[in-house]
């Protein structure tokens, strides 16, 4: 075991260009602050498998993160199973994950740790208990304000006028202490898509449920996304991963040019 303060969990697929825009900024941002990293690929021979995994090796070789290669998972088995051996491997304190079209700059890792150590279980304006930790500005689930006296942000109830966006944090960078991740979070739920709002929509319900809010930590200046066609539910591009038919069927489904009486 390797003991460390902070783990990052960076799960990608496919989109080799866009890792290179992303992955070597989580890679600085890890080796400067003695942090710890698992990078999880799960790419398809057709989707630029060899490419992909040549690159990452060789990031791996000259700066000797935890590289797990695999056959096709779902997010949620993914995410799971690198959060079990993350906290195997190195006890940390803090865990985020974070998707690849997300990148680092520099501070980030100190500020989010130090948002933790200080506002963790607090009571936010809202009434509800600081659990949860961002730093993507870019995929906010509701309209923030400032917490008293800082940069970081919360979502106030009164203005959403929806019970659950105060406790969500979009799955694209999420955050928290490894004992919330454990006891509240508990993992990401695994259905039968490879990716969907049912399994990952579940943690912010958890979060909010179990009292706890989430902040958006100094307004998500301290991370940076690129535009990248991902593998998710909601476009119907070559990555797609749903049946149009099947999964429309299904209720739990989400994607964008779904029809309402589906």
């Amino acid at each position: 075991m390797q003991k460390s303060e902070f783990l990052t969990i960076y799960a990608t697929y496919s989109n080799l260009e866009g890792t290179k825009q992303t992955l070597p900024s989580v890679i600085e941002e890890t080796m400067r602050n003695d942090a710890r990293l698992i990078v999880h690929d799960s790419t398809e021979i057709q989707h630029g498998q060899k490419e992909k995994w040549a690159y990452l090796r060789s990031l791996e070789q000259e700066f000797g993160f935890f590289l797990i290669l695999s056959t096709n998972l779902s997010m949620a088995h993914a995410r799971n199973m690198c959060l079990h051996l993350g906290r195997e491997l190195f006890a940390p304190d803090y865990i985020a994950m974070v998707e690849d079209d997300h990148g680092y700059r520099e501070g980030l890792v100190s500020s989010l740790v130090q948002a933790m150590k200080t506002y963790y279980g607090k009571v936010a304006p809202n009434g509800l208990r600081i659990g949860l930790f961002s730093a993507c500005a870019s995929h906010p689930k509701a309209n923030k304000e400032y917490l008293p006296n800082t940069r970081h942000r919360y979502a106030p109830i009164n203005i959403t006028g929806k019970p659950f966006p105060p406790g969500a944090v979009n799955s694209c960078f999420r955050c928290a202490p490894t004992q919330h991740w454990d006891q509240v979070l508990k993992g990401y739920d695994t259905d039968e898509y490879l990716i969907s709002v049912f399994q990952t929509n579940n943690l912010n319900l958890r979060n909010y449920h179990k009292g706890f809010c989430s902040l958006l930590v100094e307004n998500g200046d301290l991370m940076f996304d690129i535009k990248m066609e991902g593998r998710g539910f909601s476009s119907g591009n070559q990555l797609r991963l749903w049946d149009d038919n099947y999964t429309a069927s299904d209720p739990r489904s989400k994607f964008l040019g779904k029809k309402s009486e589906q």
